[in-house]
């Protein structure tokens, strides 16, 4: 965590703090984890969460780094939920406030921000967020090796919906 000095004077306080954080990289880690069998995906961000789905049977289907601020070219990825008896549960993973609003309207549940995505490809190694479909369900993937097997279960490719950063990022 930074600290800061105050410094007082004619709008110097607020612009070390705005310098700061800019020369800072604000990154938060996150995995897709996927359940095969449920044939569910879930964004996490903290590493007991994706240890406890891992034991749980849930693999790993890609890892990339969210911006922890905002910056141009970026929006808060919201994730929701919707649980339907029968249907298991579906997940949304929405990067603008109108999708998070229509996904609420539809019934579900925003369990808050995980971070920044990117809404552009802003360089060749960013990693790309798949969307599939089947019925009223979603499902998310970054690993490509995945995508046969989605396709074959009847999932059908909706494009790229968004953007993260390679896990070197720094």
């Amino acid at each position: 965590m930074m600290t800061f000095r105050l410094i007082r004077g004619l709008g110097v306080t607020v612009g070390l703090l705005f310098a700061a954080l800019s020369a800072q990289a604000q990154h938060t880690r996150t995995w897709l984890m996927l359940n095969v069998g449920a044939q569910e995906s879930v964004f996490v961000t903290d590493s007991k969460e994706q240890a406890h789905l891992a034991k749980e049977g849930w693999k790993t289907n890609g890892e990339a780094v969210l911006l922890s601020v905002s910056q141009p070219d970026t929006g808060a990825m919201q994730r929701l939920f919707k649980a339907s008896p029968g249907k298991g549960v579906d997940r949304i993973f929405a990067i603008t406030a109108e999708e998070a609003a229509g996904a609420m309207k539809a019934g579900y549940v925003n369990e808050g921000i995980l971070g920044y995505a990117a809404t552009t490809q802003s360089a060749p190694a960013m990693v790309p967020v798949y969307r599939f479909t089947k019925d009223s369900k979603n499902l998310w993937l970054v690993d490509t090796a995945d995508k046969a097997w989605a396709e074959k279960a009847g999932w059908k490719l909706k494009g790229v919906a968004f953007w993260l950063w390679p896990k070197t990022a720094k």
